[in-house]
């Protein structure tokens, strides 16, 4: 038999009004109370209906994601986070792309007219003006990840791309490699730039000479990052090391070296970013920067429902910048790393 409201009031020996308010998480509540019913609840697989839900408390349960892109592991990963998150906290997600043929501010007018969702969270790497111009109108509350610093009255969780890049860098230069490319992300794109800036101060710090034919565009995909290597690698002055600005493009990298029967660390090392599964798989396995993707989307939904919920002022600046941490595998020329898996 499906368990109902009176079932978890009769258990917990309260009221029907008293449940729904626990879940509705009004102030009427005692903490104690409400931690009992929750409880009581989950033992008997109780959930209170989303539509009941929102009539009573005028809100959806739903939060709303807008991501430049949903295809990639990149994108898996912040969507798993963000949804082990709201799922913890009853709520549902709603995930939109703001992909070529539909902008930014079109999707975020899409979520917000439709009264579908209670926040936003957006990831925004190349931030336009009238993305900027919107957010500081919008009514709802609205999270940023991996987007433009220089919105400094909006929340903001962001990786630290420069340091990412500036240890892995500073771990190729240890291994004596002075002639070090990069392979570089989208123009515009914020992470992108960052890590741009970590490769030159590393090679600054280090008093390296900074060659602009070492540097090869890129977009973050792997046909890019293949292309890029055969660039690099059939130049009139090779570089010794690749520091590749995603683990995407090092994967078209290494499919590159295959074709052409390079050795990769033998012939030239190579180092990525983002420590994404695939790059586990790689032989030898990919010296790369974790970012914590997961936690970012997690912390994203937290933040956000504390907003929704005015236990923090949404109108507030909040930043927050997650850390990371250098993954070594064989491809810098490291001899002994881990090849687990896990």
């Amino acid at each position: 038999m499906k368990t109902n409201i009176n079932v978890v009031a009769k258990k917990a020996g309260v009221s029907i009004a008293t449940v729904s308010r626990a879940f509705n998480e009004f102030e009427l509540v005692k903490e104690d109370t409400r931690a009992r019913i929750i409880k009581i609840a989950r033992e008997l697989n109780y959930k209170p209906s989303p539509i009941a839900r929102g009539l009573s408390t005028q809100t959806t349960d739903t939060i709303g994601v807008i991501l430049p892109g949903l295809v990639g592991e990149f994108f898996m990963d912040i969507i798993h986070g963000i949804d082990e998150e709201a799922y913890k906290a009853n709520r549902y997600v709603m995930i939109s792309s703001s992909h070529s043929e539909r902008n930014i501010v079109e999707t975020l007018i899409e979520f917000m007219a439709s009264g579908r969702v209670d926040g936003v969270i957006l990831m925004a790497p190349q931030m336009q003006k009238e993305v900027a111009d919107f957010l500081k109108k919008s009514k709802r509350p609205i999270v940023l990840i991996n987007s433009s610093p220089d919105l400094t009255d909006i929340v903001n969780f962001q990786i630290d791309n420069y340091r990412g890049a500036f240890n892995c860098v500073e771990h190729l230069i240890d291994h004596g490699y002075k002639k070090i490319a990069i392979v570089k992300g989208p123009a515009e794109n914020f992470d992108a730039k960052e890590r741009f800036n970590g490769y030159l101060d590393a090679l600054m710090k280090n008093k390296l000479s900074v060659n602009s034919d070492f540097e090869v565009q890129g977009d973050f995909e792997i046909k890019s990052g293949y292309q890029a290597f055969k660039k690099l690698i059939q130049s009139p002055e090779k570089p010794d090391a690749i520091f590749i600005s995603n683990d995407m493009m090092a994967i078209g990298a290494y499919e590159a070296a295959k074709e052409l029967n390079i050795k990769i660390p033998a012939d030239i090392a190579v180092a990525g970013f983002d420590d994404i599964y695939l790059a586990k798989l790689l032989n030898p396995r990919l010296t790369t920067v974790h970012v914590p993707i997961a936690d970012l989307g997690a912390k994203a939904v937290s933040y956000l429902l504390k907003m929704i919920s005015k236990e923090v002022d949404p109108a507030k600046f909040y930043k927050e910048v997650l850390p990371t941490e250098l993954v070594i595998g064989g491809s810098c020329g490291c001899i002994n790393y881990s090849n687990s898996l896990i």
